[in-house]
């Protein structure tokens, strides 16, 4: 009930979304959404002063956010929260981390919507932005939306499965919870323009620390590099197929024999038999 008294209030956590937020810092915020044919905001939340305010789209389900398996969500999410900023026209630098509170008398506050949103539905009113698009976005100094988190749980996450394997032993994790933080927050200053706060990078390492130790195993790894090594040798036997099969059906046609075959090609006779019946 505190939070009710509140002027400003945290709407979302470091870990999920359960709505977007937009700051819109020109008189007529609350309303002209509709002349840039914006999706009707579930609540505005106006300054009476000056005109300005804050408008608010609820999901109909909280999106995790620092969730490794789970990260195709989040990146469409944040092409549509910049697509609807820049449909809003609404303040780059406004990362959603407070909002006014709805509930507060100081505030006028106008309900246009009772039904929460699909991510597909307010997509459908917005053009996104192409992932290098967002990329570039991130970089700026004065952005400040879910792409940045985005960003560094990316490239984090990737670097991730290639530093676990130097903790692969009993204690590990713990060691390797602390390599990952270094990771987030090496890649918060170098990566993107407009760094996270502590807690987002903090939440989005413990999200790929404990997520890579427990799923990319020393038995995982073994059986990925095993699929590799197939896949590499398959595509090798195509080439070599490729390359010697015309050979080996003109010796065919000449009369050899599929050993002679075999043995001028440095196959195996069986090798020969199976590409001639093909």
């Amino acid at each position: 009930m505190a939070a009710l008294d509140r002027l400003l209030i945290q709407p979302n956590t470091a870990k999920r979304y359960v709505c977007l937020c937009f700051d819109v810092d020109r008189e007529g915020a609350a309303i002209d959404w509709n002349d840039r044919n914006a999706p009707p905001p579930n609540m505005t939340v106006k300054n009476p002063a000056n005109g300005h305010a804050h408008l608010i789209y609820l999901l109909t389900a909280p999106v995790a956010v620092s969730d490794v398996a789970r990260i195709q969500p989040v990146l469409f999410m944040a092409a549509i929260q910049e697509g609807l900023r820049r449909a809003l026209e609404a303040d780059r630098g406004y990362a959603g981390v407070v909002v006014k509170n709805p509930a507060h008398k100081h505030w006028q506050t106008h309900t246009w919507r009772a039904e929460p949103y699909l991510l597909e539905e307010l997509a459908e009113y917005v053009a996104l932005p192409s992932p290098a698009e967002m990329r570039k976005r991130c970089k700026q100094a004065d952005y400040a939306g879910l792409g940045r988190n985005c960003t560094v749980f990316e490239i984090a996450r990737v670097k991730s499965y290639s530093l676990v394997r130097d903790y692969w032993k009993p204690g590990g994790s713990v060691a390797f919870a602390r390599a990952v933080l270094d990771l987030v927050e090496a890649s918060n200053y170098i990566d993107i323009g407009n760094p996270l706060d502590v807690s987002e990078c903090r939440a989005i390492a413990r999200s790929i620390s404990k997520w890579t130790w427990q799923h990319f195993t020393p038995a995982k790894f073994r059986e990925i590099q095993a699929a590799r090594g197939a896949k590499g040798g398959k595509a090798k036997g195509a080439a070599k197929r490729e390359q010697l099969l015309p050979t080996a059906q003109a010796m065919a046609a000449e009369g050899k024999s599929q050993r002679d075959i075999a043995e001028a090609l440095g196959l195996s006779q069986k090798t020969v038999s199976n590409w001639l019946k093909a």
